[in-house]
Parts: structure tokens; C-alpha cells; sequence
């Protein structure tokens, strides 16, 4: 291990020495286990978290900041699926839904409502209604006003964390760089994340342009479990009317899928406008491009959703690009593969190609990992 952490820190400090910017992935990784408290409410878990951050950037003083993945509320009704928005609201933040002036039975009581209203749903309600609109979406869902009061509470819950994050990390020794993530956009409602707040507070923001189906953090995946979920709950419901509903929830349009099977068939040329649009989303919420690294994954690993295709993530990037995206952060946790880096040093360096030296990956499955393998 000394040998390890030595090699380690010799390779920070070139890179340092070069010119890089250098941030460690989830510098909160082994955090102390905290307080009793829910995470999102209690002072000795966020304490934790933020000495588990110190520690690793006084290990490194070379390493100008981190990139924290979450927390965020859930934005799934899948059952049993590990983003459940159904079960991210226990009794341990009763207390902090007081402080921030709502009524925690009553918020309970409306999510309790919103699920039994997606299981009766039915095509004439959703054909009336799901097309018209944020007000025709309240409408579908009876207009429910402690419903939408659920849904500010969770931005409100969020939101206060993250403020208060930010307010220990600027008590550290050195200032540090972090930047904060989120799915894309068109799920922030749900799971209550405010991009803008975090940009406000935070060195960079870092939404997900993860698009690809099964898995999970996928735009088509996420689209597929609900679709699949509704028609499951709803016997009457075939898949166009899981879909305006859907389209209702997330404020989105995608005219192209009119069934579950229409993801199976990749990404039109309507597409590239959806991914322009979030993101134009993105920067519309950060000072400035450079403050914008929105996650690429088209791969594997470590989210286990369908391979993109080469000529799909230089399709989807170029969009991003085109609607004014100046970076991004790929995320792979194993090799890159030969198309991956091909399509990524077109876009943003010097041009690779099969053959061509400087890049070459080490086996011949770099979309699973090794453990995989055994």
C-alpha cells in the first residue's frame, strides 16, 4: 500500500506540474458513519461527510477540488427500484419538515395519493388532460394542492443541504473546487434538485447526459420502467397512454416513442433536439459554459445500461456541442473503447484512429469489468 500511495502521488504532482486541473472522484468515499438522523437533515452525517472531504484534499494539497455524486431524492416508481420516489420520505424528517414550514402528515398523506392515482388511471382522463400542459397535468392528478407542496418540499429539503454543505466546505483550511451532479433536467421536479441553486453555490455543476435504456441513471431506461410500471398498474393503459403520461410528468416531448419496443430502435434525428434543449437547460442555469461538465457514459460500465453506438454518442455530443456545451466528464469505469476514444478525440483533441499511436485498449472487453470475468 505505501508503495501504492507513493505512486500515486508521484503521478498527481506531474500531472499538477503540467498544467492540469485535478479533482478526486467522491473525496467523501469512507466517510464515518454520522448520526442517527436521516442524511439529508442530520448535522453529525453532514459533519462526517465534509471531514471525510478534508481529510483526502489535505492528503492531496496538489488535487484542486472533488466531484460528489449526490445525494438526490428519488425519481422511480418502479417498485423495489433503488431511486424509489416512494420511499425516500421516512419519519426522521419530520422534524426537518417543520423547520421548513411544511406539514409533514399532509405531504405524506398527498404522496400517498399521487401513488394511488397511478395505479387508476385510465385513457380517457389521460387523453383529456395529460396534453394540456403543467395545468392540465395537476388536473390529471386531481389538482391536488398538497401534492405540489410534496413536490416543493423536496426541492426546499434538498436545496437546504446543499447550502449547508457548501457552507462547511468553505470553513476548510484551503478553498477547494467542488462540483455537483444531478440526472438531466426534465427530472429535477421529481427528485429535487435546483441546478441553478447549485450553481450558485458550487464550482461547476455536473447533470447526467446519460441516455442509453436499461440500466439505471439511462434517460430510455428510466422512460421504459415507467411505461412498463404504468401499463402493469393500469390494465387498460397500452403504452401511448403510459407515455402522455409520461410526457406530463417530465415536461418533455418525444413523438417517436409511442411503445416500449420504440426504444429498442436507438435515437432519431429528433433526438439531437431533445438533447440540445436539456441542454440549453443546463446552461441557462450556471454563469457561464465553463461552469457546465455534464456526465458522458455510453458504455457498461459502471451503470450496466445498453451500449450507445459509436455513431450515436458523436451524434448526441455534437448536439450538446452545437446548443453551446463546451465540456463533459465521460465516465467509464473500466477501458475505453477503440470507438469511444475515436469519437472523443474527434470532438475534443487530436483525431484517433484504430492503429494510430497513443491510445490502445489493454483487453478485448472493455465494456465489462474484470470482475465480470471470473
Amino acid at each position: 500500500m505505501p508503495e501504492k500511495r507513493a505512486q500515486l502521488t508521484r503521478a498527481l504532482t506531474v500531472a499538477r506540474e503540467r498544467g492540469f486541473e485535478i479533482y478526486v472522484f467522491c473525496p467523501d468515499a469512507g466517510q464515518g458513519p454520522g448520526g442517527d438522523g436521516h442524511a439529508l437533515a442530520d448535522e453529525t452525517s453532514l459533519a462526517a461527510r465534509v471531514a471525510r472531504i478534508r481529510d483526502v484534499m489535505e492528503a492531496f494539497p496538489m488535487v484542486d477540488g472533488g466531484v460528489l455524486d449526490g445525494p438526490e431524492l428519488g425519481y422511480e416508481i418502479a417498485p423495489g427500484h433503488r431511486s424509489n420516489i416512494f420511499e425516500d420520505m421516512p419519519d426522521t424528517l419530520r422534524a426537518k419538515a417543520t423547520s421548513l414550514d411544511f406539514d409533514f402528515d399532509a405531504l405524506v398523506a398527498a404522496r400517498d395519493r399521487f401513488n394511488q392515482r397511478l395505479h387508476c388511471l385510465q385513457p380517457a382522463d389521460i387523453d383529456l388532460r395529460a396534453g394540456a400542459g403543467l395545468l392540465g397535468a395537476l388536473a390529471l392528478f386531481d389538482n391536488d394542492p398538497d401534492l405540489a407542496a410534496w413536490f416543493a418540499f423536496r426541492r426546499a429539503l434538498l436545496m437546504d443541504y446543499y447550502a449547508r454543505q457548501h457552507q462547511a466546505l468553505a470553513a476548510m483550511p484551503r478553498p477547494v473546487r467542488i462540483g455537483v451532479g444531478s440526472r438531466l433536467p426534465c427530472f429535477n421536479a421529481l427528485n429535487g434538485c435546483d441546478l441553478q441553486a447549485m450553481a450558485q453555490r458550487y464550482a461547476f455543476i455536473l447533470p447526467k447526459l446519460y441516455f442509453y435504456h436499461r440500466g439505471f441513471d439511462g434517460f430510455y431506461g428510466t422512460i421504459g420502467r415507467y411505461i412498463q410500471t404504468l401499463t402493469e398498474w393500469n390494465p387498460a393503459l397500452g403504452d401511448g397512454h403510459a407515455m402522455k403520461v409520461v410526457e406530463a410528468l417530465f415536461g418533455v416531448h418525444l413523438p417517436w416513442v409511442t411503445s416500449r419496443f420504440d426504444l429498442e430502435l436507438g435515437f432519431p434525428e429528433a433526438f439531437d433536439e431533445f438533447v440540445a434543449e436539456q441542454t440549453r437547460s443546463m446552461l441557462a442555469a450556471a454563469p457561464s459554459p465553463q461552469h457546465v461538465v455534464p456526465w458522458v457514459e455510453a458504455g457498461r460500465e459502471p451503470h450496466h445500461g445498453d451500449p450507445i453506438t459509436a455513431g450515436e454518442l458523436f451524434r448526441y455530443l455534437s448536439a450538446a456541442r452545437d446548443a453551446g456545451l463546451e465540456r463533459f466528464l465521460y465516465h467509464s469505469h473500466t477501458h475505453l473503447s477503440d470507438s469511444e476514444w475515436a469519437v472523443i478525440s474527434q470532438l475534443c483533441g487530436e483525431p484517433w484512429h484504430t492503429g494510430k499511436a497513443g491510445y490502445q485498449p489493454p483487453d478485448d472487453m472493455p465494456w465489462e469489468s474484470q470482475s465480470k470475468r471470473r
